[in-house]
């Protein structure tokens, strides 16, 4: 069995990074029987004009099998300045996958959620389906998930529109693509795109497409700049249809 350890030490640039609501659960993955820890912490402050303070914390656990996978994902992150908080947010993401065969799996997925940007109080999602691997290649893997999942929302009374609900529950479809695509020894590149539409509202829909350049530096140093984009067509209250996001990172890689 083959234990590695992540820590994700540096973020150079963050933009609107935690006004989302689809958590990519695709990002920390490995190949077969192995065990994956990773933890990225992260702080920045300022001092003199503004006053302000930034934290983030989001652990993985992943546990690789011959039949079974584990993972377990969580974030949290804090924005505030001396009179208020600008970003508070956080979830848990619990996901099982059995495989049936070579190409066949199914999924199962429990997530909890909150952030004061989104107006979320509370977001509870639990689902299930079956993922396929389209196209299984050491250097190129493209794989397909559908499935459906139950959304429960609490939102922020004080800031919807009038007639807007705070309660809402929903069954979604879930589509995801998944392309990982090793071009040489040293480069690799990550892109997943997931599609949820509401089953009762087919134009009530969520896409995120989360792009992520990989380039090794050393054999334990990865450099990493990820792209995302996300698209809420019902967003709540005055909430805007798209939030952006780059960041740009260091990974540090330990194997035992």
């Amino acid at each position: 069995m083959k234990i590695t350890f992540y820590v994700l030490v540096i973020y150079f640039i963050t933009s609107a990074g935690y006004g989302q609501t689809i958590i990519n659960a695709e990002r920390l993955i490995e190949v077969s029987d192995s065990t994956i820890y990773a933890l990225t912490l992260s702080y920045n402050g300022t001092r003199g004009n503004s006053n302000t303070n930034q934290w983030d914390i989001a652990p993985a656990i992943i546990l690789l099998r011959k039949k079974n996978e584990f993972k377990f994902f969580g974030g949290y992150s804090l924005l505030s300045d001396s009179e208020k908080e600008i970003l508070n947010g956080g979830f848990v993401h619990l996901r099982h996958n059995y495989k049936l065969s070579n190409r066949l799996k199914t999924f199962e997925f429990y997530q909890l959620q909150f952030n004061k940007v989104l107006l979320l109080n509370r977001r509870q999602l639990y689902g299930a389906g079956l993922r396929y691997g389209v196209v299984a290649h050491d250097s190129l893997r493209l794989d397909m998930e559908l499935g459906l999942m139950r959304e429960t929302e609490t939102l922020n009374t004080a800031k919807l529109l009038p007639g807007e609900s705070d309660h809402i529950k929903d069954i979604r479809i879930t589509y995801v693509n998944s392309l990982r695509w090793k071009l040489n020894k040293l480069v690799k590149i990550n892109n997943v795109i997931y599609y949820q539409p509401s089953v009762k509202r087919l134009n009530d829909y969520r896409i995120l497409n989360d792009f992520n350049l990989i380039v090794s530096l050393t054999d334990h140093l990865e450099l990493i700049t990820a792209l995302s984009t996300r698209y809420d067509s019902k967003p709540p209250g005055t909430l805007k249809y798209l939030d952006n996001s780059l960041t740009l990172g260091l990974n540090l890689k330990f194997k035992e």
